[in-house]
């Protein structure tokens, strides 16, 4: 994953990790701000909205107490808004692999000492997860919205009015209701259903590794059951030709303490979890591999002894007050190879482990590139620092196992030191590259290189060319980094049936006899039919045939219909307006859950986790309605492709009319999405202008336009729900869990009729100002 965006993140606030002397109540991140949370006026009280956007998520018993009430007053709140009694709540929503959505829904609700109470965390838990579950902290927007503590009170009468306003609302939402699969079901479906797609010939391919489609991030060796690896994943994997798995983990936490250097007391657990995940993994014939960014910075209360300060290297982040462990000391050095070898002796049957030498978190001096700040690397090559610090780790490694593999990904590098770096690598190490990287590209008139993962733009490109041509030079096998099933172009759907992209790319690579694919960061893994065409495709390139694949996993009578759609989804996936702005900061994730602001919120778009209204950060270097156009083309081409697919439907045997339904719904839903995102946009567009106008005639048109697109996104939420109702993976990424859930679309059509309210005051508003008058003030008591 991109991570320029993110090197600020290091703040001093974030004491993080475990090692020997752990800090007694840490500071939380960004605990001071005194930025405003956003009001979120659809609601009568910020308590409405508390109890709405738990209600499915956290038992009333501990919203109660958040709130310092009673379950009676809590239920009754709820009742008023039309919500029904709770029936249970899944203990899954509190644990490490549910509580993101939690805590993105009361973000700017609670201040941290209750959201601390609400997710039954300690201060300590919440700081490491912060900075160590994917960097949550940067796409919470690296700032923590100022919430006073919120108690219960008793809801005065036009609070009851507007409760009673939203129960009708809900009530028209009746029609399209439809029973709910619970959330995170789709691993129960995995496991029962039979096997399909999968690869029927040996690959060509040494490595065919993925991440699990819902692994914990964060700590997940921590879990005595290894539950982010059940054996039916690695049963449906297997079975779509991968052979490897990659594994989140934290150096430290995987040794012991050794004098000043860090570690953990709990890391014979971890190990013992390893084990057990390896031997698992093994019975299907897949390897286990580690991601390795090491070693970890650490905050500055840990070099608190004269001793450890001598293992000192850089301050990180922009203003941060973490401190990079110097490798250029031999004893850090040291410390960094023989925990390698312990882990690897330790666990024998570890496949091996990829790097990140030159970005994510903070760790070798030069890994940020301010190598030149510390004593002992100010007089290194950038290409050195980077090259010994992967040395050091595969000395580590193949001393604890000689069979195990490196793989050094070489993201984030400085590319005119590339070369160098390759050249000092390790005869038997491997080199990672993003195969789509720095490709030229043209979207609406508009030129720019990939500069992140992406399956709308086939590569390779010249960067991962460049740089396995001199590691071929240099006796080293390649690896190829893609997406194979989805990407940050659209994080929230399981997979993008974008098949002929796909299978261009897998031909292009076979011509570069690729030792090895990496099929996707943490979002991208499930076992899909696009890993099984990939394979196909590289393994025989000139026996492709679309036609031919749709017909053996459906029929001949629908596979013409089915192959027409996937050239529908390509086409129109090759218009997606690329950016890593766009990927970064745009609502695609969301969907039609986003909500509308008739203000402007004033916040920044996160990564790839809040969008709020921040459409300047949504359309990156595309002028507004360029973007929006590209967007839309994305949309259409969804929407022909399911039509093609409803031909296909009304041919195909009946054995196969439940997965043809399936890809319908997977393309209505993305249709849907880039739908919502082209509506959202129109409306920012005009609000800004109505807002900004002088002119009556511009406002009133501009009014106009925005009751438009709340009437589309009603049609979006309408026809979302019940596809997401029906499919707990609709909404789902590993690293960020829900971006949404029925919940929070249910909520977006409240906040939309309240958006037309606030449009009907306008209009009164207008009656009496005349055209000189210039810009209007929202009336009194109008949402913002």
């Amino acid at each position: 994953m991109k991570r320029e965006i993110v090197l600020c993140l290091l703040f001093s606030a974030l004491c993080l990790g475990t090692y020997s002397q752990p800090v007694e109540q840490p500071e939380l991140p960004g605990d001071h701000s005194p930025i405003p949370a956003i009001e979120f006026t659809h609601f009568p009280s910020r308590m409405h909205a508390f109890i709405w956007r738990n209600w499915t998520t956290v038992p009333a018993l501990r919203l109660a107490e958040v709130l310092n009430t009673t379950v009676e007053n809590v239920e009754k709140i709820a009742l008023s808004m039309g919500l029904e009694r709770q029936k249970g709540i899944d203990p899954i929503w509190s644990g490490p692999k549910g509580y993101i959505t939690v805590l993105r829904h009361n973000w700017h609700l609670l201040p941290y000492e209750q959201l601390l109470v609400l997710l039954g965390m300690s201060r300590q838990e919440l700081a490491w997860r912060l900075i160590e579950d994917d960097f949550l902290f940067v796409k919470l927007g690296q700032l923590k919205p100022y919430c006073t503590p919120l108690y219960y009170r008793e809801p005065s009468l036009q609070m009851q009015q507007q409760a009673a306003s939203i129960s009708n609302w809900l009530r028209e939402l009746d029609k399209v209701i439809v029973p709910e699969t619970a959330r995170f079901a789709f691993t129960r479906d995995m496991s029962s259903e039979e096997s399909g797609w999968e690869m029927r010939e040996k690959s060509n391919l040494a490595i065919r590794m993925v991440f699990s489609y819902f692994a914990e991030f964060g700590d997940p060796l921590k879990d005595p059951e290894i539950s982010s690896y059940p054996d039916f994943l690695l049963k449906r994997l297997s079975e779509k030709g991968i052979n490897a798995v990659w594994v989140h983990t934290v150096l430290r936490t995987l040794v012991p303490p050794s004098g000043i250097l860090p570690g953990d007391e709990d890391y014979a657990e971890r190990i013992g979890n390893l084990n057990k995940l390896v031997q698992r993994a093994d019975r299907y014939g897949i390897k286990v591999y580690l991601y390795v960014n090491e070693p970890r910075a650490m905050p500055e209360e840990f070099f608190d002894s004269q001793e450890r300060k001598e293992l000192i290297g850089v301050k990180g982040g922009q203003g941060g007050d973490l401190y990079s462990l110097c490798t250029s000391n031999r004893i850090v050095h040291d410390w960094l190879r023989d925990s390698f070898e312990k882990v690897f002796s330790s666990v024998p049957g570890l496949g091996g482990v990829f790097t990140i030498t030159a970005s994510e978190n903070l760790t070798n001096c030069a890994s940020h590139g301010r190598h030149t700040q510390c004593g002992r690397c100010k007089e290194l090559p950038y290409d050195k620092i980077i090259a010994e610090v992967n040395r050091a780790i595969f000395e580590g490694v193949k001393k604890g196992n000689p069979a195990a593999n490196v793989l050094v990904y070489d993201w984030g590098w400085d590319d005119n030191q590339a070369e160098k770096i390759i050249r000092q690598l390790p005869k038997d190490a491997w080199l990672m590259s993003v195969s789509e990287w720095s490709l030229p590209i043209e979207r609406g008139g508009i030129e720019s290189r990939v500069g992140e993962y992406s399956i709308s733009s086939v590569g390779p490109g010249p960067r991962a060319l460049q740089y396995w041509k001199w590691a071929r030079e240099a006796g080293l096998k390649i690896v190829a980094k893609i997406q194979v099933n989805t990407s940050w172009e659209v994080g929230s759907v399981p997979l993008i049936p974008a098949m002929d992209l796909i299978a261009e790319h897998a031909g292009n690579l076979s011509d570069e006899s690729i030792d090895g694919i990496m099929f996707s960061w943490s979002v991208g893994g499930y076992p899909s039919k696009n890993m099984a065409l990939f394979q196909e495709v590289f393994n025989n390139p000139q026996q492709a045939d679309l036609v031919r694949f749709a017909a053996r996993y459906y029929d001949k009578k629908s596979a013409p219909h089915i192959r027409n759609a996937w050239h529908c989804f390509s086409s129109g996936f090759a218009e997606y307006p690329y950016h890593i702005g766009t990927l970064y900061n745009g609502p695609q994730h969301m969907g039609a859950a986003n909500l509308f602001h008739t203000r402007p919120t004033g916040y920044k778009a996160t990564m790839v986790g809040l969008p709020y209204d921040d459409l300047a950060s949504w359309r990156a270097i595309y002028p507004t309605d360029t973007w929006i156009g590209q967007i839309r083309k994305v949309a259409e081409g969804f929407e022909q492709g399911y039509h093609e697919l409803g031909e296909a439907l009304s041919l195909c045997e009946r054995k196969n009319r439940t997965s043809i339904r399936r890809e319908m719904e997977l393309a209505k839903v993305i249709h849907l999405h880039f739908s919502s995102v082209a509506t959202q946009a129109t409306f920012i567009r005009e609000r800004n202008k109505y807002l900004e106008a002088t002119e009556e005639a511009r406002r009133l048109n501009s009014l106009k336009i925005m009751e438009e697109c709340v009437r589309d996104e009603m049609l979006h939420v309408k026809e979302l729900l019940p596809l997401v109702l029906r499919n707990p993976a609709i909404g789902y990424e590993a690293s960020n869990q829900y971006f949404y859930i029925p919940q929070d679309l249910k909520e977006k059509y409240i906040n939309l009729n309240y958006t037309l309210k606030w449009i009907e005051k306008e209009r009164e508003v207008h009656s009496y100002t005349d055209s000189d008058t210039g810009p209007i003030s929202p009336a009194p008591g109008s949402p913002r």
